[in-house]
């Protein structure tokens, strides 16, 4: 099978792609706060993969596209994308936050591009570690830090330890979705993002409907956050990651998420936050440490 990655050249409509999904997953965290004031943490998840799915098939559709038939392989891919994509890191991250701050989840979860890196070299061709780009990851890890703050690194250990690793295990399983993603055999990315949105759906399904049988007075305004994490940071972000996973790797896919938080600050200034020198500084951190991942990776 030929490996369309092998070839690719990143190039401005790679990073347009990038930055489109920083947007929108880091747009993601101002609309769960919302969410999960009245909506408990399991319905709002089943909710928002089952209306993405929803909304994703309909589309592929609209477009000619068709789910492949149940005997087919690709349900096995899809299965996977759906299980270390979707549900599993969504209720390892809910059930962590739970007893830890946003600040240090954050910086936990920014460990998925270290983790991206150690698995696509080992099991991706073409994604080869270098001494530069590994450089690059970590000083864009210190950006995240200062970006959230060094003083959340302070609870780091202690009584929350398990729920420290959760978000590393939900890191780790958003570096396996990447890898995935890549190496799934060749599927139009709606149709790979409506099958991995499908069984994340089914997989939350059961504590969904326990939670959503549960709940009482859910504020308007929670569906509303809902309905936009369900099309934005699920739906539409799906099949742009499908399609930059497919072209430009794992490697360059994982630096989003040392930009999310940068996406998620700026969200909050649009709702009247404020930011401070210290997060210009984190931000050109940052960008340092990208340029310096993506100038070491070498091609297969």
């Amino acid at each position: 099978m030929t490996d369309p990655a092998a070839r690719h050249v990143i190039g401005p409509r790679d990073w347009l792609a990038l930055l489109v999904l920083t947007v929108l997953w880091g747009s993601a965290f101002a609309f769960i706060k919302h969410g999960v004031e009245t909506l408990p943490p399991g319905a709002l998840i089943f909710v928002r993969l089952g209306l993405a799915a929803s909304i994703l098939t309909v589309w592929a559709y609209a477009r000619g596209r068709r789910l492949p038939p149940l005997a087919d392989p690709r349900w096995v891919w899809m299965a996977g994308l759906g299980f270390f994509g979707n549900a599993l890191p969504f209720f390892l991250v809910g059930w962590a936050q739970q007893t830890i701050d946003s600040a240090l989840a954050g910086i936990l979860v920014a460990t998925m591009p270290l983790a991206t890196v150690g698995l696509a070299h080992v099991i991706v061709p073409g994604e080869r570690m270098t001494v530069r780009a590994v450089l690059g990851l970590l000083v864009g890890f210190a950006g995240v830090v200062l970006l959230l703050g060094p003083s959340a690194l302070a609870s780091l250990g202690g009584a929350d330890t398990l729920a420290q690793l959760a978000v590393v295990g939900a890191a780790i399983c958003y570096a396996i979705n990447a890898i995935q993603a890549r190496m799934m055999p060749d599927t139009p990315p709606s149709i790979a993002g409506a099958g991995m949105l499908i069984t994340g759906a089914l997989f939350t399904l059961p504590l969904g409907l326990w939670d959503l049988l549960r709940v009482e007075d859910v504020a308007p305004t929670a569906w509303m956050a809902t309905a936009w994490l369900a099309l934005g940071p699920t739906a539409i972000a799906s099949v742009i990651l499908m399609r930059v996973a497919r072209t430009a790797g794992p490697n360059f896919l994982a630096t989003a998420n040392y930009l999310t938080p940068i996406a998620a600050l700026l969200t909050g200034l649009v709702i009247g936050e404020t930011i401070g020198w210290m997060t210009v500084l984190a931000l050109a951190v940052i960008l340092a440490g990208v340029w310096l991942a993506r100038s070491g990776q070498r091609a297969g």
